[in-house]
Formats: structure tokens, sequence, C-alpha cells
């Protein structure tokens, strides 16, 4: 069985840093765990945090090759997080916090 690829979601937009230690954190313990993982800085690099719409679009386009979301802290104070959720609800994926995700797949 091929491991899921996980897309990260939570709050960017008005974040000190625009969140990116909590993202960068979250991607590291995931990857070291030897799974895919998608995260929305890396998608978005070079791209002005005012350009909001057009992250989104390429946030969505790789949320839909997921089969797993992993949602950060705060999560539910973002329009783009909530947006994310919504659509991942919709096409049936996996849905864990972070902390959920780490507890279950260490306990396998």
């Amino acid at each position: 069985m091929t491991s899921p690829k996980l897309y990260i979601s939570g709050a960017i937009t008005g974040m000190p840093d625009l969140n990116r230690v909590l993202f960068s954190n979250a991607t590291d313990k995931l990857r070291n765990m030897g799974l895919e993982v998608v995260n929305p800085h890396e998608l978005c690099t070079g791209i002005p945090a005012e350009e909001w719409t057009k992250c989104m679009q390429l946030c969505i386009i790789a949320l839909v090759t997921c089969s797993v979301m992993i949602l950060l802290p705060g999560w539910q104070e973002s329009r783009g997080a909530t947006l994310e959720f919504t659509i991942a609800q919709a096409l049936g994926l996996r849905i864990f916090t972070l902390e959920d995700f780490l507890t279950k797949y260490n306990a396998q």
C-alpha cells in the first residue's frame, strides 16, 4: 500500500511571518516519517502575500491531488484554510489535526 499524500492547512494571512515556522515544523515532522507532504508556503514561493487568490488557486490544485488534510492550530480563523477544509470534506479526504494524525500514525 502506498503512503498517503498529505496537504497541510492553516492560517497564513495576518500571521507573524505568515506562520512559516508552524508550517515548516509540521512539514519536517511529517517528511521525517517518510510521508509526502504538500506545504502551501512551498507552492507560493515568490508570490506576494497580497496575491491571495493566486496562491489559493495553486493550493486548491495541489489539495485535490492529496488524500489527507492536516489542520494546524488556528486553522478555523483562516478564510483560506476554511475554504480548503470545505473542499477536502466535499472530496472525501481524510481530515486530521496535526496532533491527532501524529498520535494515530505513531500508534500503528
